[in-house]
């Protein structure tokens, strides 16, 4: 590494949409020290660049690569040799994209570039185009040089248990700026005028548009439940495939009164100070940068028994079953919360730290 110039390292990932370790990479981009690491950016979904302009502005470069379809192989692999060939100045890639990452990591190598793998979740869901994911990722084991994953059950997931046991295979918490989301009152205040909802009770749920998070779950339990208690109101946060499924649904049910839909927000900390229960009803998670976020807050959260329980850090998470009676009483309790800053920093999710681990990580890749 030059002395004035700072190591550039490959980014892989499918979208710069908002999403859990889109939000991971760049609260550790924004916190690293970036005199010495700068990261660039490859993506294969050019139509999903939501946080296109926030990676600009701290000096990435965005690379486009083909989507992977199956079919086009061929296609993909020139495309990534031809890149390699064009640009010999990198020499770290990391990959948080797995579906394909088996093709592309082994041209990665031929060209000499350290090559990482990272795991952010516990599972590909079910179904057919599942079990293709199933089986594209198994020889990622064997493609990479080094392994990172959000937590030991995710990495045990995507590498197995020798890989995951193994020095070449590191934890990297989805850790986050504690101190932005510390509850303010004077936020809180503003933001439940700003929203019209002062005096009500506020429901948050937070994440991608897919599957993965159950969003038409939260909707069957919320109609339900502002029934029964009509001074309360759901704000859905994020972007995704099932963003027009979602908004018909609330339209159609005539829930669009209470059902609040925001796309692509950058005050998500703010917005869990107006809460008064996060909800993360989902059908399988890693280790959740949203639900740290809701946790660092403060706010009481109600997560599915299928979230890790790494989550668990404080006495504000609650896990439950996917069954509605149940997460309709845990609603109904009083909302209360307290500081939680200091126990998330002091389990190892301060991005601060986070950052000058990562950062020393990639310097030592280039030492070897």
């Amino acid at each position: 590494m030059s002395a004035n110039k700072p190591i550039r390292v490959l980014q892989m990932i499918a979208s710069l949409d908002y999403g859990g370790s889109q939000s991971m990479i760049i609260n550790l981009y924004r916190a690293i020290n970036r005199n010495r690491v700068q990261f660039d950016f490859i993506v294969d979904h050019p139509e999903l660049l939501g946080l296109a302009d926030i990676v600009k502005e701290l000096g990435a470069k965005i690379y486009f690569m083909p989507t992977f379809k199956g079919t086009n192989i061929h296609e993909v692999k020139k495309a990534w040799n031809d890149f390699f060939k064009e640009h010999p100045e990198y020499k770290i890639i990391h990959s948080h994209s797995r579906s394909y990452a088996s093709i592309y990591l082994p041209i990665a190598r031929k060209y000499g570039l350290k090559t990482i793998i990272h795991s952010h979740n516990t599972s590909n869901g079910s179904g057919l185009k599942a079990k293709v994911k199933d089986l594209l990722q198994y020889p990622l084991r064997h493609s990479a040089d080094y392994f990172m994953a959000c937590s030991k059950d995710a990495a045990k997931w995507l590498f197995g248990e020798k890989v995951a046991n193994s020095d070449r295979c590191h934890i990297l918490n989805n850790a986050i700026d504690v101190r932005s989301f510390r509850m303010d009152e004077a936020i809180r205040s503003e933001y439940r005028k700003v929203f019209g909802v002062a005096d009500k009770k506020v429901y948050l749920q937070v994440g991608a548009f897919r599957q993965q998070k159950n969003y038409f779950f939260t909707l069957d339990l919320f109609e339900e439940f502002h029934q029964k208690h009509p001074d309360s109101y759901l704000f859905i946060v994020g972007n995704g495939p099932l963003k027009d499924e979602i908004i018909k649904t609330i339209t159609v049910r005539g829930m669009a009164d209470y059902v609040k839909v925001l796309i692509d927000r950058n005050d998500v900390n703010k917005l869990l100070m107006m809460a008064d229960y996060y909800l993360m009803p989902s059908i399988y998670e890693g280790l959740s940068v949203a639900a740290i976020e809701a946790e660092a807050s403060g706010l009481p959260c109600l997560l599915s028994d299928q979230v890790s329980e790494d989550v668990r850090i404080t006495d504000v998470v609650t896990f439950l079953p996917l069954v509605k009676d149940q997460w309709m009483k845990a609603m109904e309790e009083p909302s209360f919360r307290h500081e939680t800053g200091p126990a998330i920093a002091k389990a190892g999710f301060d991005i601060n730290e986070s950052a000058k681990w990562l950062s020393a990580f990639y310097e030592g890749l280039l030492n070897d």
